[in-house]
């Protein structure tokens, strides 16, 4: 089947910089891959660099678009692996249906120290592992008595605690019937700790940049991990085996957003259909900006409310 390709370039700055236990980050770049194919079907995938799981080298990756478009074979990296398998995975294809089209997705909303918390009832997810641990644990503690019980609380520490620190939170919060999980507490090679550690904790924990490390879901769980998966689509080399692993434990996986384009934004709301947990969707620091769909800002989203004719006419604009 002959297929036309090319590729442009997305970069759009934040409202305001993200702030995570592995810095701070202020930018999304991109890669969009536009492929057509047959009679006059598109599809997309995104290479997307994501500080904390996966960078590179931009201009390496813009040279692999170059190869691609040339059509010539290669041994794709991590990152451009996923753009390929989210192209060839069939997502495009998803139609609207009675049940899907009616499906909501509801999503954490990301709450900043300082803000004001974005909801009276349902999900906020909050970052920590930035500051002194027996600080921020003192600060977390006072925050969660000042939410209403309608709350539930994700803490997501990307890494930065080690398991003396994590035990500490783990005491801490002990019986906070508010929160639902702490994500990715140790770093990603250490997932023997954590599962020693969640076969005794009280509090529920999530691996995420363990499923990016290790390869996908089914990776981790060969390795003992029993618990939530957050997913991040826009990483994951295999689109199939990701989508088939949500499919298959639809109640222990959690979609989530890098902060992908529009393009690759709409792909990973579709992966979130599949699951039965509400998401970790928010994309409130690229609200506003320029190519951003409305659609990608409701409370909840509605996936495939943005259709082909959307993203062909926001595709001419890159």
């Amino acid at each position: 089947m002959s297929s036309s390709r090319h590729f442009r370039l997305y970069e759009e700055r934040f409202n305001h910089p993200l702030q995570t236990g592995h810095g701070e980050w202020d930018v999304r770049r991109s890669i969009i891959l536009r492929e057509e194919v047959g009679e006059g079907t598109v599809r997309y995938g995104e290479v997307a660099p994501t500080p904390g799981f996966v960078g590179g080298d931009f201009q390496a990756l813009i040279e692999e678009a170059q190869g691609w478009v040339r059509g010539q074979g290669t041994n794709p990296s991590p990152l451009f692996a996923s753009a390929l398998s989210c192209l060839s995975c069939g997502i495009w294809s998803m139609q609207k249906t009675e049940s899907i089209s009616t499906s909501p997705v509801f999503s954490a909303r990301l709450h900043f120290p300082g803000g004001e918390v974005p909801v009276s009832e349902g999900t906020v997810k909050r970052k920590i592992g930035i500051g002194l641990v027996h600080q921020e644990i003192a600060e977390t503690l006072s925050w969660l008595s000042s939410l209403p019980g309608s709350v539930k609380v994700r803490l997501d520490a990307n890494e930065s605690l080690d398991a003396d620190s994590l035990g500490a939170w783990i005491k801490a919060l002990d019986g906070e019937e508010r929160l639902e999980m702490i994500e990715q507490p140790l770093p990603r090679d250490q997932l023997d700790v954590m599962v020693a550690m969640a076969e005794e904790s009280t509090v529920s924990l999530a691996v995420d940049e363990s499923v990016f490390f290790f390869g996908g879901g089914y990776e981790v769980r060969q390795k003992g991990w029993t618990g939530l998966c957050v997913i991040k689509p826009a990483l994951m080399p295999n689109w199939v085996e990701m989508m088939n692993f949500i499919k298959s434990e639809p109640k222990k996986c959690v979609v989530s957003t890098v902060f992908e384009s529009p393009f690759g934004f709409e792909a990973v709301c579709r992966c979130a259909l599949l699951a039965d947990t509400v998401a970790g969707l928010e994309r409130g620091p690229l609200e506003g900006r320029a190519g951003e769909f409305p659609q990608h800002h409701q409370h909840p989203l509605y996936p495939l409310s943005v259709g082909a004719d959307r993203l062909e006419e926001l595709w001419e604009k890159l």
